[in-house]
């Protein structure tokens, strides 16, 4: 440099004079200007850079806690999974914390930078000034260890009155390690979290990341302890030389600094790792432990992809349990947790207190990601079943229920065999009894396929044989429910109190049909809501209201009922069962659900032309199936033919030969959807199966209080005792008890007697009370008028009469109540005119006045 040159850098002009012997400086020389203002200067900014790594700390810490967080949402995922919709959702909620952190690591370095650039020069002169220890240095580096030498006043001048600062290496060095390890640590947290290939993978890298916000926390307290610790070094180097820098500007410790963050961080990542819901949720069933489950929406595929969320619940045994029963439900389409309830009523209960009960929502039902149309289903059963129809309902169904036309492969059984092994996963049960009814022995089926170890037993009651094409599986089926209602009609024949009412049920029930395909016709009756209308009865609402009414006993009498009143002239029973049945599949299935499953799980068409309804046509006419009065059972396939996302193939599964646990196996000889025949191939292909078969019977033996097919089943899961035949065959019924014809006015009644007793076979005929599980309260209409409201107690039906009138011109008013234990019924009436009080058990008997006259019958 030119001396001659003018300096306008008041630190740079100190720097240029000459320094003298330190040892010779003395302290309280009056300081310089420039000097004093910069180190004014440094010591604030340096402050400013410690209190931006309070900044950096706390939004590493919030980052933490959500890590954490996620860890804690990971708990109750399948563990083919590596994230969720929420852990996805809960990171992209705290976008703008992570933003926060990378502009403020970039400002603080910016000040950092800034900071240091501007006090080197100014430790260099306090060095040659001797309020920094060491001889003064040369080079940036060099000039840089400036910042961790002791400063102050000279260790050999000091008094104890005199500020000395220690030199800082040691705490840059831990820091420096810090900031490595945290850097190591996330590097690999993040690694781990990108390719993680399960949910125990995704877990342990949520918490790396947790922790490594921990380090990071820890690393920037540190940095911001040695930027306070420099920051005071020059304020008291400067102190030395006589700038006054306020004692209360001294950083305490760092373990002062770190304690409180590090108690903070440490209390409340607990609450961090506490999921909001622990996985339980509320539950419809009242008997039930309900919680769920998120699981791929593919099984099988990759870990990063949508879930789903399945919900399942259990009723607890008594302690001491002796093993888990899972419970499969059919349709396909009803919901596992809507049927708990009833259906544990329906078990012994020795049973159910031995073993925990599971039931669940298949994946597209109820709470398990449900979806349904109604609407569509209900206009489709009124048509025809044709090519057009079928695409029309399709394209309706796929609307209303609002799930778009991809992807509808996920709604397949296999997939939710794969739930259900989920469920049992979380349920930490290492085999449990498996008992499907109905569709859901399909699902138990594929389940004891893919997880045979997994299972102590596999009970299928209303078995589909997976072995069958969808055409031979429907054809098996129409011609079953053809056999099924001929054996209705037969079963009058033995009756006589139906034989009585119609001669010949076959001949009444094919004219009606005819007649309604020539023309339907208007049928004028009071509905559920007591109003007065005509309603049209048309074939195919008929027909598809007596196929769904012979699945069970109670149904078929109904049948034999509605047609006795029909060959008397009164259309009105069977218009009012087409209107309750003729709709839609159940009005506890899902029709949206049905069809996807069924649609996902069989391709229908045999050909390559997967809309090959022709060929569809002639399978059934080769089969017989469209020879039947019930042949339209055949066409609940059709829609499959125009269902998106079909199967590519139509090879069926291999049949169950060589599973390790028993094959329990349950029929009836008058099972109209699941012929006996599918449940006898099923149990002699089975190494160790065993064949229940009822005689006569309704599709699901199981809990009918039939002992002959529940006692095997109890035994075997009780003690673990084998049938002592692998063919055992049961007592049942084709239909039950007939209830004759009443009259339709009450001056038909001979006497008191005859119009309570009717009036009884008028409420227990009622297709509505008949069919009824005791599931909620019911309401019936009355024939003409009127309602009755039924609310079961316990084992007890209670009745309230509200202006009933069974018969024209009887409307009646009480109460009474039918007793399940012992089949009694007691009826206090009134009506204009009079009042009676009925009880009917062994024998009826009537009390009161009627038609002005006190009776004692």
């Amino acid at each position: 440099m030119d001396p001659a040159e003018p300096i306008d850098d008041p630190i740079a002009e100190l720097m240029a004079v000459p320094m003298a012997d330190p040892m010779a400086v003395p302290m309280a020389n009056p300081i310089d200007p420039a000097l004093d203002a910069a180190i004014a200067r440094d010591s604030a900014r340096g402050r400013r850079v410690a209190a931006a790594t309070w900044v950096i700390a706390i939004l590493h810490g919030v980052l933490g806690f959500v890590s954490v967080q996620q860890a804690a949402l990971l708990i109750n995922v399948d563990k083919d999974l590596a994230t969720t919709v929420e852990v996805e959702a809960l990171g992209s909620t705290f976008l703008a914390v992570r933003i926060a952190l990378v502009i403020a690591v970039a400002v603080g370095l910016a000040l950092a930078v800034r900071w240091l650039r501007a006090a080197l020069p100014t430790a260099a002169i306090l060095a040659g000034l001797g309020a920094i220890e060491g001889e003064p240095a040369v080079g940036s580096f060099s000039r840089l260890s400036l910042l961790f030498r002791p400063a102050g006043v000279p260790a050999e001048r000091a008094t104890w009155s005199d500020v000395r600062v220690g030199g800082g290496r040691k705490l840059a060095l831990v820091t420096a390690v810090a900031l490595v390890v945290a850097a190591i640590v996330g590097v690999t947290g993040a690694i781990m979290s990108a390719g993680a290939g399960n949910i125990a993978e995704a877990r342990l890298a949520r918490w790396i990341i947790g922790l490594d916000a921990g380090l990071w926390l820890v690393g920037t307290l540190l940095a911001g302890a040695v930027a306070a610790d420099i920051a005071w070094r020059i304020a008291a180097a400067g102190r030395a030389v006589g700038h006054f820098a306020p004692l209360a500007d001294a950083p305490g410790r760092p373990l002062i600094r770190l304690a409180p963050a590090l108690l903070v961080f440490a209390g409340l990542v607990p609450v961090a790792a506490t999921a909001p819901a622990a996985q339980n949720v509320p539950c419809r069933a009242t008997s039930l432990q309900c919680a769920q489950v998120i699981v791929p929406v593919d099984h099988g595929g990759p870990a990063n992809q949508p879930a789903l969320t399945i919900v399942y619940g259990v009723h607890r045994g008594s302690e001491p349990v002796r093993g888990t029963l899972v419970v499969a439900v059919g349709g396909p389409g009803a919901s596992g947790l809507a049927s708990a309830d009833w259906i544990i009523d329906t078990f012994d209960p020795k049973l159910v207190d031995a073993y925990d009960i599971v039931f669940w929502d298949q994946r597209g039902v109820g709470r398990s990601d449900g979806h349904d149309c109604p609407i569509a289903g209900g206009i489709y059963s009124t048509v025809e079943p044709t090519e057009t129809s079928a695409r029309a309902f399709v394209d309706a169904c796929l609307n209303e229920a609002d799930t778009g036309s991809t992807g509808l492969a996920r709604f397949a059984t296999r997939q939710a065999a794969e739930d259900l092994e989920s469920i049992r996963d979380r349920l930490g049960v290492e085999q449990f009894a498996l008992y499907g009814e109905s569709y859901g022995t399909e699902l138990a089926q594929v389940y004891a396929a893919a997880h045979p170890d997994r299972l102590s037993a596999l009970i299928l009651d209303g078995s589909v044989d997976l072995t069958l094409t969808a055409n031979q599986f429907w054809a098996a089926a129409a011609r079953s429910f053809d056999a099924t209602l001929s054996a209705t009609f037969e079963d009058c024949d033995r009756d006589l109190e139906c034989r009585r009412d119609v001669s010949d049920p076959a001949r009444v029930y094919d004219r009606l049909v005819a007649r309604l395909e020539r023309l339907p016709e208007n049928i004028s009756y009071r509905d559920m809501t007591g109003q007065l209308a005509d309603h049209r009865l048309e074939r195919a609402p008929l027909e598809g209201a007596v196929a769904s009414l012979l699945y069970e006993p109670a149904g078929r009498a109904l049948i034999l009922r509605a047609i006795a009143a029909s060959d008397s002239g009164d259309d009105v029973p069977i218009a009012r069962l087409a209107g309750l049945f003729g709709p839609g599949i159940s009005g506890v299935v899902s029709t949206f659900a049905y069809h996807a499953i069924l649609c996902a799980d069989y391709r229908v068409s045999p050909t390559a032309d997967s809309t090959d309804i022709g060929a569809v046509v002639h399978a059934g006419e080769s089969s017989q199936a469209l020879t039947t009065r019930t042949r339209d059972v055949y066409f609940a396939q059709l829609p499959c033919l125009y269902w998106p996302d079909q199967p590519a193939s139509a090879e069926r599964p291999a049949a169950l030969t060589d599973q390790p646990e028993p094959i329990f196996v349950l029929g009836a000889t008058l099972d109209p959807i699941t012929p006996i025949e599918m449940g006898r191939s099923i149990a002699s292909r089975a190494r160790d199966g065993y064949l229940i078969e009822s005689n006569g019977g309704p599709h699901v033996t199981f809990g009918r209080g039939n002992p002959c097919v529940d006692g095997p089943i109890v035994a075997f899961l009780l003690d673990g005792r084998r049938p002592s035949t692998r063919t055992s065959h049961c007592p049942d019924v084709v239909a039950s008890p007939y209830i004759p014809l009443g009259p339709l006015d009450a001056s038909a009644y001979t006497d008191a007697l005859d119009a309570m007793t009717s009036t009884e076979d008028e409420l227990f005929a009622d297709p509505m009370y008949a069919l009824w599980g005791g599931d909620g309260d019911l309401t019936i209409g009355c024939r003409f008028g009127g309602s009755v409201a039924i609310a079961a107690t316990g084992q007890r039906d209670e009745f309230t009469f509200n202006g009933c009138e069974f018969a024209r011109g009887m409307a009646l008013d009480g109460s009474g109540g039918f007793d399940l234990d012992d089949n009694s019924v007691r009826l206090d009436l009134t009506f204009q005119g009079g009042s009676l009080r009925y009880t009917s058990d062994t024998t009826k008997h009537v009390t009161g006045t009627f038609r002005g006259h006190d009776v004692d019958q």
